[in-house]
């Protein structure tokens, strides 16, 4: 009788610890499409939201900024916060370096503090865009494959304590005129990029909208390398370092970027936005008559500027801060305080069903 209750103990003590193994319950509601509802609202919030105006946003804009790194401080600063009184309604990342285990992007950010900062601009609502500029696998298959697996993997660890994963627009080989895959024909890429896809949706993803990326290079024509294939957000980069500001050039090259790319992304059901920016800015007007005109007139999804970073002596910034000289901000004040413009506080309900 003793063996048998010891039996019966032990069998119970078993079945208590495999209950303690089970994945915790997950609240993610999955659409038809295998994507999580959250993800296909974002789908069509993110095209119907331009209508309404651009969301303004910035290059990690709550991550770093003028003399900080959240990672190395406690404070919830942010430069756009600190300047106007408005946070970023759409935070750009870097995910280089994913693939290969580091710790830090190419850009020296810690994962972990992205990770960290894309769940916290989530649960605010705000949009979270993400390039992954691949390093080069030199044909070796299986190599592409993990290097996949890994950003799968990241990618599936951008989910809160309920199991709710954070919906991100993905650009996968963002074409800067520098990567090695900007070199392949454009057949070669386009395969290259679908290949991705393919990979990534074996490993059950189910929290990315694929977007196409592509930098401007003023005089060459955008969108010839385009991987027609579940794509539903375009981005043009273009920036100008502060070694070589030439506004006439910016503001042409502005023009020219929306009058080839948005028709383009209209014809093809696309969300379109800018990443762009002047670093050191130069002269406010780049804001106030540039770029706020080109917001007015036309629906663009969003606009990111270029990273805030280092200390103020050495001018890496694109959006001004506290303390830099008045004629570098009264043009940024200008843009932002037009009903265009969207920062976090004014957007509600971009991953809600309308």
């Amino acid at each position: 009788m003793r063996i048998k209750y010891i039996i019966l103990m032990f069998a119970a003590l078993l079945a208590f610890s495999s209950c303690g193994e089970k994945k915790k319950k997950s609240y993610d509601e999955i659409a038809m499409s295998g994507l999580t509802t959250r993800t296909e609202n974002l789908k069509t919030n993110i095209k119907a939201y331009a209508n309404k105006g651009t969301l303004i946003g910035q290059m990690y804009g709550t991550l770093t900024g003028i003399g900080w790194n959240r990672w190395q401080c406690d404070s919830d600063r942010c430069d756009l916060k600190a300047l106007c009184g408005y946070r970023p309604a759409a935070n750009g990342y870097e995910l280089a370096g994913i693939e290969n285990g580091k710790s830090q992007n190419t850009d020296g950010v810690p994962f972990k503090a992205i990770r960290e900062d894309v769940l916290k601009h989530f649960r605010k609502g705000g949009l979270l865009i993400m390039n992954w500029t691949m390093p080069d696998y030199n044909g070796n298959e299986d190599m592409l494959e993990e290097y996949t697996k890994q950003l799968a993997k990241y990618l599936d660890t951008l989910q809160d304590g309920y199991g709710i994963k954070a919906p991100i627009v993905l650009n996968p080989l963002p074409v800067d005129g520098k990567a090695w895959y900007c070199e392949l024909s454009k057949d070669d890429y386009i395969s290259l990029y679908k290949k991705i896809q393919d990979l990534l949706d074996d490993e059950d993803v189910t929290n990315v909208v694929y977007g196409y990326s592509e930098t401007y290079q003023p005089g060459k024509n955008l969108m010839d390398r385009y991987p027609d294939n579940k794509i539903d957000v375009i981005n043009v980069t273009y920036l100008q370092s502060k070694n070589a500001i030439d506004l006439p050039l910016y503001q042409k090259s502005i023009k020219e970027i929306v009058k080839q790319a948005l028709p383009f992304a209209q014809d093809h059901n696309n969300a379109f936005g800018l990443t762009t920016g002047v670093e050191s800015i130069g002269d406010s007007s780049i804001f106030s008559e540039t770029l706020l005109t080109v917001l007015k007139q036309h629906h663009i999804a969003y606009l990111i500027f270029g990273r805030n970073q280092g200390e103020p002596i050495e001018e890496h910034y694109y959006t001004p801060y506290p303390g830099v000289s008045n004629k570098k901000t009264h043009g940024f004040m200008e843009m932002i305080n037009d009903e265009v413009c969207v920062f976090l506080e004014k957007l509600n309900g971009l991953y809600l069903e309308h």
